[in-house]
């Protein structure tokens, strides 16, 4: 004999229930939708060391991959069925589909829909169920189940639930297929059990009850469609289960819920409404925000307001977040819209026994934790890691030797892979390129990514090309893809550099754009300079670097010729070749050089680009006094417009600042130009200075002074301390006062 049980995934009352309803029934085996197959796992999700949430995952062996999930929650019916039977030495199993053929349905409703079948089911039932109660389904499932006090008031309740989905939803052969398959199950334990418990969708229930295994079914089930598949268990959670469930039955609050499962479990439903508002109110205080006692007290006032005018017995979350919302985000939701996250979803991460979660990933990873001496890292408190890239010529063994190397390769695809166990950081006492220093700590979220990279490959080393070469195939621009070059370089990819290098080439044929083309020389120059450390041949790409190099020649002047809000990305792009030109002989430094020249001397350009290639022959000492006074007695004439003059001595000043203050012309010419200006005139060129100036250091600035000082005739300390004092309230008023000024394009 079979007895049924409806539930609603993720309900805390359905978990709640489920266990009276067991205690009642008192079954020889509980059966539990679920795939078929999967039953073995259920033993390690019910062990003491097991901290819900967690997931069962099962996946198909081939690309590409289709998944199947089923996550639990520590109030899931599902699993408070299983802790049941393991508590009372009952077996337990699922009686879905086998994973084997889930996987195979999914492929095949893949294939249908690439075909252009339509496989729309109409309206959701929820949407039709949602217009006849007035409520969002959340908020009617809470009215009407969750806040249930009465055991066989919900049986019933759910029952007619039940019975409600199954009229509003339209006929669907797979479902057929999987209660044909479940009253298979159900058949063969009735033979064998006297009482069977059956803990199913309330929508399946419906389906499965008072019906018994014919012989259609049976020539249904008969010869099943398989695939290839594997499966593990996984440690979740709340933030997936909320919103990345992947079975279209995730959880809209869980930790809510959870609040919802520990006051039912200890008799105190009605404190839930409190322990809300308390939470969200401890969040704003602890975070900054005023929340009073007061404020909590009026929410839950009106959360029962709300409640009786909608027709419920005990404030859902809806009413309990508008109440919230109302009276401790003074109307507006933005200003509790984090506490409400931490309190509804939550950040809780769950974990499994050692040895139960085991995909090729994480044997892989475990494996390699091993081989490159990383065991100690993994723990919650995060610990430095320096990294010597050099070959050890102090040991005997190539393994000991290329140590750290070995290590840097397994930390960047790591990176590159989603997992977060190192995170690289910047060396301060050098800027050695054969030393890198990481951070690296582990978490439960780290072995769920792990067990999710494990869709993309079978270790960590072709998850991580896997995810490179997908990275090619949507990258856009030239600069790009030549980052996943870069990429596959540190994570000592050869296969995937080789990649990466046609497919540069392949872009770099038609790249136009000039600060791309300068991204990309200087991503390549990085590989080329490093290339040695990493023991991969960069010699291919020195053409390549050669070609862009050449286009950036060609293209320089025109693209310069531009409007202020370019040419800042132009400087940044002029900078990254010129260090490229100071890294490489092969590159053609005197046609660069020729660049630069063209570019200071062409008018049309953008002044602020103009200075800067000044500023870079002067750095490199192609510029003499004389020429140097010829350019800045033009562009800081008459004939210029003032704010034209004030950008081009701001780019000349972007670029070894000490040759600058070292030359008193300098300072002679600026002192003349602002001695022509009129008040108009005046009021853009001080703004453009004083942005100019901004990023001076104190020193420098004294050192300006004593320059200006000596340019005017005083004496180097009056001129320190005017130009060192702090202004005058009158001074700051009149230079805020320009900030309604019309400045044009400056």
């Amino acid at each position: 004999m079979a007895e049924y049980f409806g539930v609603r995934h993720l309900s805390p009352a359905c978990g709640f229930y489920v266990e009276q309803f067991l205690d009642k029934v008192k079954p020889d085996i509980v059966l539990i939708e679920g795939a078929y197959d999967l039953s073995d796992l259920i033993p390690s999700l019910c062990s003491i060391k097991a901290d819900m949430p967690a997931a069962i995952l099962a996946y198909t062996t081939e690309a590409p991959v289709r998944t199947i999930m089923y996550p639990l929650a520590e109030f899931s019916p599902e699993y408070r069925a299983m802790l049941w039977a393991d508590r009372n030495n009952i077996p337990v199993k699922f009686c879905d589909l086998p994973s084997t053929c889930l996987l195979y349905e999914d492929e095949k409703d893949e294939k249908k829909d690439s075909d252009g079948e339509s496989t729309s089911k109409g309206e959701s039932v929820y949407a039709k169920l949602e217009e006849i109660s007035g409520l969002d389904n959340d908020t009617f499932w809470e009215y009407n189940f969750e806040h249930c006090l009465n055991y066989d008031d919900f049986i019933s309740a759910v029952e007619e639930y039940g019975k409600s989905l199954r009229e509003f939803s339209e006929k669907d052969l797979h479902n057929e297929l999987r209660e044909a398959f479940m009253r298979k199950i159900i058949h063969e334990s009735e033979q064998e059990y006297k009482t069977v418990a059956v803990i199913t969708g309330a929508f399946h229930t419906h389906g499965l009850k008072d019906k018994k295994f014919t012989k259609d079914d049976e020539k249904l089930t008969k010869k099943l469609n398989k695939t290839d598949t594997k499966a593990t268990l996984m440690p979740y959670s709340y933030y997936r289960l909320s919103s990345r469930s992947g079975y279209g039955a995730g959880a809209k609050a869980p930790a809510y819920y959870e609040i919802l499962w520990r006051n039912r479990v200890n008799g105190t439903l009605t404190d839930a409404k409190t322990e809300y508002l308390s939470r969200i109110a401890l969040y704003q205080r602890d975070n900054g925000f005023s929340a009073s006692s007061a404020e909590v007290i009026e929410s839950v006032r009106l959360a029962e307001t709300l409640c009786a005018m909608r027709g419920g017995n005990m404030p859902s979350m809806a009413d309990l977040r508008d109440s919230a919302v109302t009276c401790m985000g003074h109307g507006s939701f933005g200003e509790i819209s984090l506490a409400c996250a931490d309190v509804e979803i939550g950040t809780k991460i769950g974990s499994l026994p050692e040895g139960t979660v085991c995909t090729s990933v994480q044997e892989d990873f475990i494996r390699q934790l091993k081989e490159l001496k990383l065991d100690r890292f993994r723990k919650a408190k995060g610990e430095e890691l320096e990294l010597d890239l050099r070959e050890n010529l102090r040991v005997k063994s190539e393994k000991s030797a290329f140590l750290d190397l070995n290590r840097s390769f397994f930390l960047h695809r790591l990176a590159i892979c989603g997992i977060n166990f190192g995170e690289k950081t910047f060396r301060q006492q050098d800027n050695a390129t054969w030393a890198e220093k990481w951070i690296l700590s582990w978490s439960p979220e780290t072995e769920i990514q792990i067990v999710e990279s494990s869709l993309n490959g079978d270790t960590v080393e072709s998850v991580s090309a896997f995810c490179l070469n997908n990275r090619l195939l949507t990258a856009e621009k030239l600069s790009e893809t030549a980052k996943v070059l870069s990429d596959s370089f540190e994570c000592g990819l050869a296969d995937c550099v080789k990649t990466a290098v046609r497919a540069v080439q392949k872009l770099a044929v038609d790249c136009s754009s000039v600060t791309d083309s300068a991204e990309t020389i200087n991503t390549l120059s990085g590989i080329i300079r490093f290339g040695n450390i990493r023991r991969i041949d960069t010699e291919p790409l020195e053409p390549l670097v050669n070609q862009l190099f050449l286009r950036f020649c060609l293209q320089a002047v025109s693209e310069s010729i531009c409007d202020s809000n370019a040419a800042p990305e132009l400087i940044k792009a002029i900078a990254r070749v010129n260090d490229a030109c100071l890294a490489h002989d092969f590159l053609d430094t005197e046609r660069f050089i020729a660049l630069l020249g063209e570019i200071s001397d062409d008018d049309r350009v953008n002044p602020l680009i103009s200075g800067f290639a000044c500023a870079v022959l002067l750095e490199r000492g192609k510029i003499d006094s004389v020429k140097l006074s010829e350019l800045i007695s033009r562009r800081m004439s008459k004939g210029n417009p003032p704010a034209d003059s004030a950008l081009w001595f701001e780019g000349l000043s972007k670029r070894n600042r000490r040759s600058l203050i070292s030359r008193i012309s300098v300072w002679e010419k600026l002192a003349e130009f602002i001695a022509e200006l009129d008040d108009d005139d005046f009021k853009p060129v001080l703004i453009c200075l004083r942005r100019t100036f901004g990023d001076f250091s104190p020193s420098e600035k004294s050192d300006i002074a004593e320059n200006i000082g000596e340019v005017l005739g005083i004496s180097a300390e009056q001129a320190s301390e005017f130009v060192m004092a702090d202004m005058t309230a009158e001074e700051q008023e009149a230079i805020d006062s320009l900030d309604d000024f019309d400045f044009g394009d400056i």
